[in-house]
């Protein structure tokens, strides 16, 4: 007689577990679902995360001239944030820094940018620049 001590995959007498010691190859075709509803696709290109629940969300924003300027980032909450500035030039004297702070409205944040204050002086102020920063969130 097999006992489940013999297998790596097999259902628990009454059907209501079933375990898997081995894997689960879900073949092109075939479909993992959930409650009825097909995950398959949603499993196959998920983030892997160290919690649950994450929204990751993108997008590119001009600056607005003077600081800060604010970012809707279309969540509810941030918990990380990074802003890059767009373009292929070295730093100068134009915007050369940015800095963010989740504050505000909830899933806003605000993004600062200072450049130096001349070619001679590497003082940072606020900058007037209009530049295009592309930026990531990742919250809920």
């Amino acid at each position: 007689m097999t006992t489940s001590a013999d297998v790596l995959n097999y259902n628990e007498q009454g059907g209501a577990r079933t375990v898997i010691g081995g894997e689960i190859d879900i073949v092109s075709g075939g479909a993992l679902k959930v409650a009825g509803t097909d995950r398959t696709a949603a499993l196959a290109t998920a983030p892997a995360g160290v919690a649950a629940g994450y929204k990751v969300a993108r997008g590119e924003t001009a600056l607005g001239g003077s600081n800060p300027t604010a970012v809707a980032t279309g969540l509810a909450t941030v918990i990380g944030f990074t802003a890059t500035l767009k373009g292929t030039g070295a730093p100068g004297v134009g915007t050369s820094t940015l800095t963010a702070n989740i504050a505000g409205a909830a899933g806003n944040v605000n993004v600062y940018a200072w450049k130096p204050t001349s070619n001679s002086d590497p003082t940072l102020v606020a900058s007037t620049g209009t530049e295009s920063f592309y930026w990531t969130a990742i919250g809920t």
